[in-house]
């Protein structure tokens, strides 16, 4: 017994001195240095890595909805086999929880930004604002002469490399890209810290007063818990609940995977479609069953309302369509897609979203702002990742720094608050539909820059206004992805961090800036050794053709603000404002208003019938089974996800080694 006793503290020393090694002591703030270091490796991976997967291999694409499956994959592959491997190498060395969300939150932030949430839009619009301009668009004559110097690489040589290959002993032309990367780089990080500061603002009203749900963190979460021995193995990872829903999509994918490779395999077809109204319009049904996981998470309520709105809008597009009801305006590609008098309807709906969610915030705001200004010692932000006062004059810094930057591109200084205002909106909608709605899959129909277009018309904007508007497309148009959302999950689950939660702040500016730097470096080394034309058509073909075929007419026809907008608007915002009083003044009333301002987009006829099936499930499990059936079945609906996820990155690994192009396995 005595040599027992003298064992257990001289093994626990041990234990303790090499977790201090390894960059972490026991009782630590789980925001360590080898966490930090950690998470900087995955998010530099994550930067350069999917660019190539997206452009080389032309696989499944993980970087290109909210559900960030970029990170997850990487993360399912740490924290259940690395992580593992380093506690069985010495029980220190293992992260713990805390530690691991870290590196989570990381990742995820990472995966916001190498595709369309900021560097693959960014590289080719800039680029081909030169490289495509012709005689028949007359670019060069409408707007080249008003764009400022600094924001596009306007060396000849340097683009036609950039879209069809670096000659021969040619090395890649950075200094073209100094002044062009050195301006973006500071707005886009402008419009991180706004994001930042703002959802810090807000978090303790969306997480503690409001609990909302944040359904797209729930895997990760569920990863990450102990069991009451603090077992290497995490529990989500030993359920066999969770591996049978895990299974189903990895065989269904497996399958198609297969039969990509070897035709004589079959497949399994998840999708199908029916033409509505004359064939004016269609309705898809996809089986998607990674969203069919997330959508179990969602309160029923909220799930109702993203269905049976979306079918709603389809039906009013339909009747639009056979009475002749159409817009004669020219938006953009998103908004034409629904329609301009919906997509207006919709931006009506999300003003009064974001505008209610503000006043029902109002007293928690009151609160922020006496811990800033006054600095209240009643008001407690221990907990957030910064201070209340530096949020707020981080904040209003922020703004200033869009605004510059705004009108430095172009815009007329009073143009570029009726933009942000319209960029806040959609912005803050999205991220709400993200944390309460868990969607992954989602679009704006209007864009900022269709607001703005639409609201004031071209006369206000002027030539140098349009060309504002135009590098717009770069981060506030086609966004399925991009940080503000990414950030909001990221602030639940630093709940996880027990402690001083500042440090992570930190951690985040070290990878999102890693991740900024190795997707550059990545989508500029590829384009110049591959040609970006030779690449991929969307990234390096449409979406810089998109932003400027957008604008070009506008220079020899304006166009005035258009009244019936303004009305579909109006009609938006008072549909919204009645269901939201319905959603609040009546307990009964069972279908949440989320869904008509941010389900109605067309991008919905890919999500609606997987959400609808969640739903369905859902009813009958609780129906039948109550709580507890939920419970027991939830970490099928977790393994549904995971399975989907790891085999999709798992023949994006395979491929690389195969040579496999195009082998895209369902999206998330």
């Amino acid at each position: 017994m005595a040599g027992l006793n003298t064992l257990e503290p001289q093994e626990t020393r041990s234990a303790a001195a090499a977790r201090q090694a390894f960059g972490a002591s026991v009782g630590s703030n789980p925001v360590t240095l080898r966490a930090i270091v950690i998470g900087a490796l995955i998010s530099m991976a994550i930067g350069a890595i999917v660019p190539y997967t997206n452009m080389i291999i032309n696989g499944t694409l993980l970087a290109h909805n909210f559900s960030t499956p970029a990170a997850l994959f990487l993360f399912f592959v740490f924290t259940g086999g690395i992580n593992v491997l380093l506690g069985l190498l010495r029980p220190g060395f293992a992260l713990a929880r805390g530690e691991l969300a870290v590196v989570y939150i990381m990742a995820m932030l990472a995966t916001s930004i190498p595709t369309i949430g900021f560097t693959e839009n960014l590289l080719p619009i800039i680029a081909g604002l030169y490289y495509y301009a012709t005689p028949e668009n007359n670019w060069a004559e409408l707007i080249h002469p008003h764009v400022p110097e600094f924001i596009a690489p306007n060396d000849p040589l340097a683009v036609k490399a950039f879209f069809e290959g670096l000659p021969e002993g040619m090395a890649v032309p950075w200094d073209a890209w100094f002044y062009p990367l050195l301006y973006w780089c500071s707005f886009i990080v402008s419009l991180f810290w706004v994001s930042i500061c703002g959802m810090v603002i807000l978090r303790r009203q969306w997480v503690e007063h409001e609990k909302l749900i944040y359904p797209l963190v729930q895997v990760p979460l569920e990863m990450i818990q102990d069991d009451e021995k603090k077992s290497l193995i995490k529990p989500f990872f030993k359920n066999p609940v969770m591996w049978i829903g895990f299974l189903l999509p990895f065989l269904m994918h497996n399958l198609t995977a297969l039969h990509n490779y070897y035709e004589f395999i079959p497949t399994i077809e998840t999708a199908s479609s029916m033409n509505l109204f004359r064939g004016t319009t269609y309705l898809r049904f996809d089986l998607n069953v990674a969203l069919i996981g997330f959508a179990y998470l969602l309160n029923r309520d909220v799930a109702l309302g993203f269905w049976l709105f979306f079918l709603l809008s389809t039906l009013e597009r339909g009747i639009f369509s056979v009475l002749g009801i159409q817009s004669t305006e020219n938006l953009s590609r998103f908004a034409n897609s629904v329609g301009p008098y919906i997509a207006h309807q919709t931006m009506g709906a999300m003003i009064v979203l974001v505008l209610s969610g503000l006043w029902m915030a109002r007293r928690h705001l009151r609160e922020v702002m006496r811990k800033a200004f006054r600095g209240d010692p009643t008001v407690d932000d221990s907990d957030e990742i910064m201070s209340y006062r530096t949020a707020v004059w981080g904040l209003l810094v922020g703004l200033v720094a869009l605004v510059v930057g705004l009108w430095k591109s172009g815009f007329p200084l009073w143009v570029v608050l009726v933009f942000l205002f319209g960029m806040l909106v959609i912005f803050l909608s999205i991220t709400r539909a993200v944390a309460e709605g868990g969607i992954s899959v989602i679009r704006t129909p209007l864009t900022p820059a269709d607001f703005v277009i639409s609201g004031l018309g071209t006369p206000a904007l002027g030539a140098s206004g349009l060309i504002g508007v135009a590098f717009t497309y770069v981060w506030a148009a086609n966004i399925r992805i991009f940080f503000l959302p990414c950030f909001a999950n990221a602030l639940k689950l630093a709940e996880e961090i027990r402690g001083n939660r500042r440090r992570l702040l930190a951690a985040v500016l070290v990878g999102v800036l890693l991740a900024i730097a190795a997707s550059v470096w990545s989508v500029l080394t590829l384009s110049y050794n591959y040609g970006g034309i030779n690449l991929h058509s969307f990234w390096f073909i449409s979406v810089p053709r998109n932003a400027f075929n957008y604008i070009a007419p506008k220079f020899a026809t304006p166009v005035p603000a258009d009244m019936a907008g303004w009305g579909f608007t109006a009609l938006g915002a008072g549909l919204m404002s009645i269901f939201t009083f319905l959603r609040y003044r009546f307990v009964w009333w069972p279908v949440h208003p989320l869904g008509f301002a941010t389900g109605t987009f067309y991008i919905m006829n890919w999500v609606w019938f997987s959400i609808f099936l969640a739903w369905l499930f859902k009813t009958v499990i609780l129906k039948y089974g109550g709580s507890s059936g939920y419970t027991r079945t939830r970490p099928f609906f977790l393994g549904l996800i995971m399975g989907q996820i790891f085999v999709a990155g798992m023949w994006l690994v395979i491929d690389y080694f195969t040579g496999m192009n195009g082998n895209i396995l369902g999206y998330f």
